[in-house]
């Protein structure tokens, strides 16, 4: 079961004859991922324990919000599905996989147990969430409620879990537009390392440097576009041509072409920005991999072992060539691997409903 926190399921329960209907009607399970850009949902139907349908919205949001329209949309789903659970990704900046699953062992991790939820592995590992982050993912979905609340971690092991290699340790990162997840491991050990990172803010910062010099440029060459025509218009001396308007309408003329060009140039720097994005996004998650490999290798409380290669999931559509950077400063082969996180949280929050129904609670 990979669920860090489930949602009371009393209401549905008290439904006395909801294991006798059940059989007749679909169970939808929602799969909700929100980044800076949008909000990705994957709704998966199933009967008699097999997936019928499936249903794939994208919505345009501002980052970390729930917009209207996927409220809506989810909504609806409920208005047709009496059994429908929703599914989402913990968030929060302080959480964690560590290789333990004895609770006396958190402090040496520097993690305080009264503050988080934990889930424990039978392999010997753990991840972890801070209750706070727990009741911040409550409160952006106040107006939907939320079933099945999903550790990162455990969307990457999930993942991963049909690459391991015998006696093979790989680093393996889940590569979000706002966020990096990285679990090392290898075939029957757990999580040996985990890190979680927000790479958001570190781009923005990165970008407004990059606009504010852009921006400055644009300024000082369109200050300059007046003055250089008149002294081109200087050169041509007087000219006298029937119904001529004189050197004022002539300069507005070419002040209109210099600002299509204008226009112009600022739709190719709009659909580079996403490039841009992209590669600084890449950029800022190289060093947070160097320093995650360095800590994995030298500190003393993880069981560290060679790391032969990464696996990169590539849920965004990052080029591979933008993504070829990792390797080139960490020198290992990088396997990149398309993904689908609201996918995955669809399919993990199936597997959470049916523990939770075999044990009467959905």
């Amino acid at each position: 079961m990979h669920t860090i926190l489930k949602r009371s399921f009393k209401v549905k329960k008290e439904m006395n004859l909801a294991k006798i209907i059940r059989s007749f009607f679909s169970t939808a399970i929602v799969g909700i991922e929100i980044d800076n850009k949008n909000c990705n949902v994957v709704v998966k139907f199933y009967r008699g324990g097999k997936n019928t349908r499936t249903l794939t919205k994208t919505f345009k949001t501002i980052p970390g919000e729930l917009p209207a329209q996927a409220i809506w949309f989810v909504r609806k789903i409920y208005a047709k599905n009496f059994f429908t659970y929703v599914t989402t990704l913990s968030v929060s900046i302080v959480q964690g996989a560590i290789h333990t699953n004895h609770q006396e062992e958190f402090d040496k991790y520097g993690i305080n147990s009264s503050e988080i939820v934990k889930k424990s592995f039978g392999n010997g590992w753990s991840v972890y969430v801070s209750k706070d982050g727990i009741a911040e993912i409550k409160k952006r979905f106040l107006k939907l409620e939320v079933d099945f609340i999903i550790s990162p971690f455990l969307v990457l092991y999930h993942l991963v879990k049909n690459t391991f290699q015998e006696n093979h340790c790989k680093l393996y990162i889940l590569f979000q537009r706002s966020y990096m997840t990285m679990i090392v491991t290898k075939s029957n050990s757990g999580v040996l390392f985990g890190g979680y990172y927000a790479l958001e803010s570190e781009i923005d910062a990165e970008l407004k440097i990059v606009e504010t010099s852009l921006n400055q440029e644009e300024e000082m060459e369109g200050a300059d576009i007046t003055a250089d025509i008149q002294k081109e218009l200087s050169k041509i001396g007087d000219v006298d041509l029937e119904n001529e308007e004189g050197d004022d309408a002539l300069i507005e003329v070419l002040k209109s072409e210099s600002e299509e060009d204008s226009e112009a140039k600022e739709e190719s720097l709009e659909q580079n920005s996403e490039d841009l994005g992209d590669f600084l996004r890449v950029s800022i998650a190289t060093k947070f991999i160097q320093s995650a490999m360095s800590e994995f290798y030298s500190n003393e409380i993880y069981k560290s072992e060679f790391i032969s290669e990464i696996v990169v999931f590539n849920p965004c559509g990052i080029s591979e060539e933008t993504l070829k950077q990792i390797e080139n400063f960490t020198m290992l082969e990088v396997q990149i691997i398309p993904c689908d996180v609201a996918e995955t949280l669809a399919d993990l929050g199936f597997e959470s409903y049916l523990f939770f129904e075999a044990k009467g609670e959905a």
